[in-house]
């Protein structure tokens, strides 16, 4: 460890003992002690860290491995438990551990806190949770990072983004570089790069060659809908139909249409997952005006009951499934369309996400080649 990288992580302990201070009555005292965990054997040496702190209170003392890092990463994370957290709680499983960084982005917030973990970063998003003496702190700060590192990695946004999500969601892996790049029509290079960014979020996992093996099929949906909004990523026209959503549904769903179209939202999902009975049709068409038009849809501001998308990206066409003359969007873009809708669809979400869990086999595919064959044009 360099000078400078030492004296950084000495700087973010001390913000966080100071942080401490703040949130604690005045009673309370926070402090540093030595910085080794001792081990129950006597032959094995002590565990050097980079920082304990004790927490004082009327109850007693807690002493708090402090683990400080400049970045901190979602793979870090999954990596802590098999490593330092590990050989800690082998030493002594009463240590609670706290993760300080500049910066904690909510993914990697997410697993900590789904192994029992601390964290506090700078800007104030903390989960620390002692149990004697009781200290429970829930905070939350920035959402993303105020301080970025410049960095040539693809983002998780847009129509591209979307393409290669799409497709390591609806297909199960393995599958190399090149397969999802001539799949999915995107530049091998930004393929690459993109999932080098999944990879480092622990979304998906990959051999030594960079073959996909694995997909985080609930934290990817999420991942992406933290850049995606179904009202707002594509053109949204909102409609009155007289005769109701599910008579719209049937009309513009019909073989006759003039337009292709996918129904998405509320309806789609409850076909599957049923929340409640669906009161808004959410679905993408090819031509918005012409499906208005032809079914005598009527525009409205206020108390709309229908909802015709112009589409983000072609992806929306792909993997489609037709039920009784109804064409609906596949199941991993009518979940993340139900997670950015509005009203109770974010519910309705969720309970597709469970279903999508638990009957994995009966919407995702099983290869690239059988999501060639499956296409629809």
């Amino acid at each position: 460890m360099t000078v400078n990288v030492a004296s950084e992580e000495n700087t973010l302990v001390d913000a966080a003992i100071a942080w401490l201070k703040q949130q604690l009555p005045t009673s309370w005292t926070v402090q540093r002690s030595v910085r080794s965990v001792a081990s129950p054997d006597p032959n094995r040496p002590p565990t050097q860290v980079d920082a304990i702190v004790e927490v004082s209170g009327p109850q007693g003392v807690v002493t708090i491995i402090v683990e400080a890092k400049r970045t901190f990463m979602p793979k870090d994370a999954e990596q802590l438990f098999s490593g330092l957290a590990r050989r800690i709680r082998d030493l002594n499983p009463g240590y609670p551990i706290l993760i300080v960084a500049p910066w904690l982005s909510g993914r990697t917030r997410e697993i900590l806190a789904a192994e029992g973990t601390n964290y506090l970063d700078l800007t104030g998003n903390a989960r620390i949770h002692l149990e004697y003496p009781t200290v429970i702190i829930n905070s939350q700060g920035a959402s993303r990072d105020p301080d970025p590192l410049p960095q040539g990695k693809a983002r998780v946004r847009g129509p591209k983004a979307a393409r290669l999500i799409r497709l390591l969601l609806d297909v199960s892996p393995p599958y190399g570089v090149s397969e999802i790049a001539k799949f999915a029509d995107l530049a091998p290079g930004y393929v690459s790069r993109l999932l080098e960014t999944l990879d480092e979020e622990a979304l998906v996992e990959r051999s030594r060659r960079g073959q996909v093996e694995s997909v985080d099929i609930p934290g990817l949906l999420r991942r992406w809908a933290e850049t995606y909004d179904v009202l707002t990523s594509n053109v949204a026209s909102t409609f009155v139909a007289p005769n109701g959503p599910e008579n719209a549904m049937q009309q513009i769903s019909s073989i006759g249409s003039k337009t292709r179209v996918a129904v998405t939202g509320s309806f789609a999902a409850s076909r599957i997952a049923p929340v409640a009975a669906p009161m808004l049709l959410m679905a993408y068409c090819g031509d918005v005006q012409a499906v208005a038009r032809t079914h005598s849809l009527l525009p409205a501001d206020r108390g709309a009951n229908v909802i015709l998308l112009e589409p983000f990206d072609s992806v929306v066409w792909d993997r489609t499934r037709t039920q009784s003359v109804v064409t609906y969007a596949s199941i991993s873009q009518v979940a993340v369309d139900c997670l950015t809708g509005n009203g109770r669809m974010p519910a309705e979400g969720e309970a597709l996400l469970s279903w999508m869990m638990d009957n994995e086999s009966e919407w995702r595919l099983p290869s690239l080649d059988s999501a060639a064959a499956s296409s629809v044009g």
